[in-house]
């Protein structure tokens, strides 16, 4: 099954077999806890077996408990995971910083606050603030609106995304020989691939892009070109970093063998 867009991921564990277990959570839900086991596949995970909880604690036991149980029974290894050490931060645009003014899951608290005396505007970005969180793990589109919070642009996610924003941009502006003082890009010879603009916002970036995609979507569809959508998805792709190699495979049953 696919899981909710409204669940948002906070534990995973992978083993060697391409299958594992998950906690997401999900605030607005009635039992905003679950653990799903999942086999994956070219990319692809199926979600199954859903475990509901109230209780965040109670809810990292059972998935604990279930790797657990898991590995004594199929001989499976967890295969180690990089810890992200990249920390997150966002910008609270409409209010001084106070309680209730951003999301505190129980699975991602802030850890650094930088509270404004003023709003004031923010270096490097096109917008004001009264101040700035800092979190472990990237928050969600959902919460960044609950809560007006804006990205910074230095986040990891942001600077992904701006990255394949930019390989589009710059292709683009290429083509139409956009004098250099109007272009949001550069093109970075060591690495192949555009880069944006040290001054140019994500803001900019993504207005630029949605400009393109709808000058192009109608000589797309006559000329049978790839869809803007489909550049950006490779873009993404590209903009990925490298995984490591995969652990090879145990002799352990997929989905269809339980």
């Amino acid at each position: 099954m696919e899981i909710n867009a409204d669940y948002v991921i906070r534990r995973t564990i992978l083993f060697d077999n391409k299958c594992g277990f998950v906690l997401g959570e999900n605030p607005k839900a009635p039992n905003p806890y679950v653990t799903w086991q999942f086999n994956e596949q070219d990319g692809h995970r199926d979600y199954f077996w859903g475990h509901y909880h109230n209780e965040p604690d109670k809810a990292e036991r059972d998935l604990h408990n279930r790797a657990e149980d898991y590995q004594r029974r199929y001989y499976v290894l967890e295969v180690e995971q990089a810890p992200d050490k990249e920390t997150y931060k966002y910008y609270s645009t409409q209010r001084p910083i106070d309680i209730g003014t951003y999301p505190k899951s129980y699975f991602n608290r802030p850890i650094h606050m930088d509270v404004f005396f003023t709003r004031q505007q923010v270096p490097g970005e096109a917008f004001q603030a009264w101040g700035a969180i800092t979190y472990a793990q990237p928050l969600t589109e959902q919460e960044m609106q609950d809560y007006e919070l804006r990205p910074a642009r230095e986040n990891l996610d942001i600077r992904r995304q701006m990255d394949a924003q930019a390989q589009v941009v710059g292709k683009w502006e290429d083509a139409h020989h956009v004098p250099e003082q109007r272009r949001l890009t550069w093109f970075y010879p060591d690495f192949g691939s555009y880069v944006a603009k040290e001054y140019v916002t994500p803001e900019q970036l993504a207005t630029r892009v949605r400009g393109i995609a709808r000058q192009e979507a109608a000589r797309a569809r006559k000329e049978g070109k790839e869809p803007i959508a489909e550049q950006m998805k490779a873009a993404q792709q590209q903009a990925q970093e490298q995984r490591g190699p995969e652990a090879p495979k145990k002799d352990a049953p997929d989905r269809g063998d339980r």
